[in-house]
């Protein structure tokens, strides 16, 4: 009999991180989802064909709407008894690595993704801290997407345990025959003549919050167009008020600008890949850029910020242009400097997709995480 393996995110949009690895767990697990409830939820246990837990979880700090998910979530370990616990995300991590001590779970795996006290301070930043030491403490097994968090959790002494990177990094890799701008399968992107035949084209692709440097591409967007009239920029992803919002001004100019086009959170984001001539990810803080890897496998040409789990997937002007995180004047020069140079952008897609293939491709990472996770069942 096949042992189960559950897969726990805090909310369903995470377990995209999980699409297709799933089907090669498969191969050797019993593998259910938990996550809080959403449509999100039940299209992914169908797509992948697993059953699925409802256990919902506040992504803030909440004490009492903790406690409770933490119970619920005792309470489905003790009913289903899975051996295996693979948590993610900082809440769904936390509660689960409790419940699954509790529980005594053999296998408590805890996959960092990223660390969101990076990104804050003061009371704030400690619990969140101590929330990331709790988890790491009662895990069996530590896990990260990239060299950048790794270094961070020993930095900061979170935890003295030892912590594993699969591969390169990147906890599912990216399809990258679906990633490419000649699959057949695209559909075609209403942009309701926002865009001209011949306009430059800029985009943004995740969440569209404060931490991902959103305020900081505006205003560089702005420079821009200013001196380039026939240059569009287009924002993929949805606003969050509660975590990192974005700055008043700047979402009025996105929202009254007519240079700037947004569109809401797509299941589907290759169309719009393809729309663009350049990719900018001026991110504060990543576990490892998805965004990047998912752009640059469409063989478009990148500017990020030059930070942990940017820098590790970018070579400096080799498979991408790295600017200092903040600077709206680097971030506009080297936008306008990529924009003047056709042969650069060129020469950026050739070497940065066989890079990606070589280190990132789905097949290579799955194969790796299914052969390490059954390896620790040996243990």
């Amino acid at each position: 009999m096949k042992k189960k393996f559950f897969i726990i995110t805090t909310v369903p949009q995470s377990l995209i991180f999980f699409s297709g690895q799933v089907k090669s767990l498969k191969k050797k697990f019993d593998v259910e989802v938990v996550s809080s409830s959403g449509e999100l939820l039940t299209e992914f246990s169908t797509t992948e064909d697993v059953n699925y837990h409802i256990v919902d979880m506040e992504r803030d700090i909440s004490i009492l709407k903790d406690l409770k998910s933490l119970y619920k979530m005792v309470q489905l370990f003790l009913k289903i008894k899975p051996n295996f616990v693979h948590g993610n995300t900082p809440k769904a991590g936390l509660i689960s690595m409790i419940s699954g001590w509790i529980c005594r779970v053999p296998h408590r795996i805890y996959y960092i993704h990223g660390l969101r006290y990076q990104g804050s301070t003061g009371t704030k930043k400690f619990l969140l801290m101590t929330m990331e030491r709790v988890a790491c403490l009662l895990a069996t097994d530590i896990f990260v997407v990239g060299q950048g968090v790794m270094d961070a959790l020993y930095k900061d002494k979170i935890t003295k345990k030892l912590v594993k990177l699969i591969g390169f990094g990147s906890i599912n890799g990216t399809d990258v025959d679906y990633f490419h701008k000649t699959n057949s399968s695209i559909p075609a992107v209403d942009t309701n003549t926002k865009i001209a035949e011949g306009d430059f084209v800029y985009g943004f692709v995740g969440r569209l919050v404060a931490d991902k440097g959103i305020n900081e591409l505006v205003s560089a967007f702005l420079k821009v167009n200013a001196r380039f009239g026939a240059t569009k920029l287009i924002l993929v992803g949805s606003y969050e008020t509660d975590l990192s919002p974005l700055g008043e001004q700047t979402l009025s100019t996105i929202d009254q600008n007519p240079n700037i086009v947004r569109y809401e959170f797509q299941s589907d984001v290759r169309p719009f890949y393809k729309l663009m001539d350049i990719f900018v990810f001026p991110s504060y803080r990543e576990g490892l850029g998805m965004a990047l890897i998912e752009a640059i496998s469409m063989e478009v040409p990148v500017i990020c910020s030059d930070i942990p789990g940017c820098n590790e997937i970018i070579i400096d002007n080799e498979t991408g242009i790295l600017v200092p995180k903040y600077s709206v004047d680097r971030l506009a020069e080297a936008m306008i400097s990529l924009k003047n140079d056709k042969n650069k952008r060129s020469n950026l897609i050739n070497k940065g997709r066989s890079e990606i293939i070589r280190k990132y491709n789905r097949k290579f990472v799955c194969e790796n995480s299914l052969s390490i996770y059954r390896s620790l069942d040996r243990h």
